[in-house]
């Protein structure tokens, strides 16, 4: 594993995400954009470890909490502040946090420690179609998500996340999203 991932490194793993799109369309056409609704409080994520650097925290578009990791499930290697967000209005799309980059594939460690993506399984407080009807994602994304969460688990915290995540979830063989041939 490596050391913790620098504002540099966000800042090339998010250039590589600026055009990848699930579909060739906008998605949030499908569901009138449910996981950015601002009346939802339930609604939000929270950053990867170094992610906030990439954000003035003056954000009009935003709403910070910060909290404790110890008192939300997180890995016990996770101490101190983690930086929970949602969204006020619709965001500038070159500034969106790397999980909605990524949305709806989730990084999954096999009990071999290889690296997989899938398609989410967090309980979600909104339907997503592309979850629920299982629908093809482009390529090109996949790709793109499976090179950035390559490079962001080098990060030992963030490495430590997956891991967890993986461990405590129920995975269905037939959740595992196809990796491109490239990767395979």
């Amino acid at each position: 594993m490596g050391e913790k991932i620098s504002k540099e490194a966000y800042q090339k793993i998010y250039r590589l995400l600026d055009n990848a799109t699930p579909l060739k369309g906008d998605c949030g056409e499908l569901c009138r954009k449910l996981c950015c609704q601002k009346d939802n409080e339930d609604l939000g994520i929270y950053l990867l470890p170094g992610e906030e650097a990439l954000f003035t925290r003056d954000e009009d578009w935003l709403v910070w909490e910060e909290q404790k990791a110890e008192d939300y499930d997180f890995p016990p290697s996770w101490q101190g502040k983690v930086y929970f967000i949602r969204c006020l209005k619709d965001c500038p799309r070159e500034k969106r946090p790397l999980q909605c980059r990524t949305f709806p594939l989730a990084p999954h460690l096999t009990a071999k420690g290889t690296l997989v993506l899938i398609r989410e399984t967090l309980p979600l407080p909104y339907q997503c179609p592309l979850i629920a009807e299982q629908m093809p994602l482009e390529p090109a994304f996949i790709q793109a998500v499976y090179e950035a969460w390559s490079e962001l688990i080098k990060d030992p915290l963030i490495h430590d996340l997956v891991a967890y995540d993986s461990a405590n979830r129920k995975l269905p063989l037939d959740v595992v999203y196809p990796i491109p041939k490239v990767f395979s």
